[in-house]
């Protein structure tokens, strides 16, 4: 599992929150499986979101063609840490691999493994513009803040 991690300033994380499970829902078609929240309160200064998202069918695992994904925020008003979580486009790549290098005796091998490659940097990369176009628009009082996304390593 690859795991990136940003922080955000001075943005309406609920209103972040829906417009993400909107894009990963109508634009990129996965299933939400999992969602919890517990947004601050008057008695609590911390928030948390989280989100669980797949795409694929019970082939597709076989295959390893399914894509999870996990997006966590949490933090205080005005500070929050977001957190993207990719599964099997980091970690299942041998799989479909192997099945097109037996297929094609090896010949698609290299081709297979470039391309789950590029679809996972592609995904990331189009999450992180996502992302940062929208706390631009949604920001408060204009002075949104996204820093760089930085690879989580375990």
């Amino acid at each position: 599992m690859r795991q990136e991690h940003v922080t955000l300033k001075n943005i309406e994380v609920e209103r972040l929150f829906e417009l993400i499970k909107q894009h990963l829902t109508n634009e990129l078609k996965l299933d939400i499986i999992h969602e919890e929240t517990a947004a601050s309160t008057a008695t609590t200064a911390s928030g948390y979101w989280n989100l669980k998202a797949h795409k694929g069918s019970k082939g597709s695992i076989v295959v390893g063609n399914i894509r999870d994904v996990e997006i966590m925020i949490s933090g205080t008003k005005g500070n929050y840490d977001l957190v993207l979580r990719t599964g099997a486009w980091g970690k299942d790549i041998v799989v479909p691999t192997v099945i097109w290098g037996a297929v094609t005796a090896g010949v698609a091998v290299v081709p297979v493994a470039l391309a789950e490659i590029y679809r996972a940097h592609a995904f990331e990369k189009h999450f992180w513009d996502f992302i940062r176009e929208k706390t631009a628009e949604i920001g408060e009082g204009g002075k949104a803040e996204m820093s760089s996304p930085v690879t989580v390593t375990p």
